[in-house]
């Protein structure tokens, strides 16, 4: 082979190598190529979905605070009926005839029928 085919088919090798490589930068080209729109609209879209994940979390937060303090007054609640059950018990064991009678008794008052008067609440 002679000098000048040697220097063709280099050329020829050269030539084929570098094509490829620059239709395959004009294609990444052509593929990332984002306009400001739409980078407006992928930024606009992150920003509503973290707006709309912090709301959420912050109403269940909301949510949580609230079923704690009504766990709380239901508790309250309880605690109160419970009471007053107490004390109508007590009122009901203070209010026996023969205590009241026994009282009387110690404080030096009397029975008499004449002064007793009976309403009926019939009427």
């Amino acid at each position: 082979m002679s000098n000048l085919a040697r220097k063709l088919q280099q050329k020829q090798v050269t030539d084929s190598q570098l094509r490829p490589s620059i239709k395959k930068k004009a294609k990444t080209k052509k593929l990332s190529k984002v306009t400001p729109i739409e980078k407006f609209l992928y930024v606009s879209f992150i920003f509503a979905c973290f707006f709309i994940g912090t709301k959420i979390v912050k109403t269940q937060a909301a949510i949580f605070d609230t079923n704690i303090k009504i766990q709380q007054v239901k508790n309250e609640v309880a605690k109160e009926k419970q009471h007053n059950s107490e004390l109508k018990m007590k009122i009901d064991e203070l209010s026996t005839y023969d205590r009241i009678w026994q009282k009387a008794k110690e404080l030096g008052l009397k029975i008499d029928s004449n002064n007793v008067k009976f309403t009926d609440s019939s009427n």
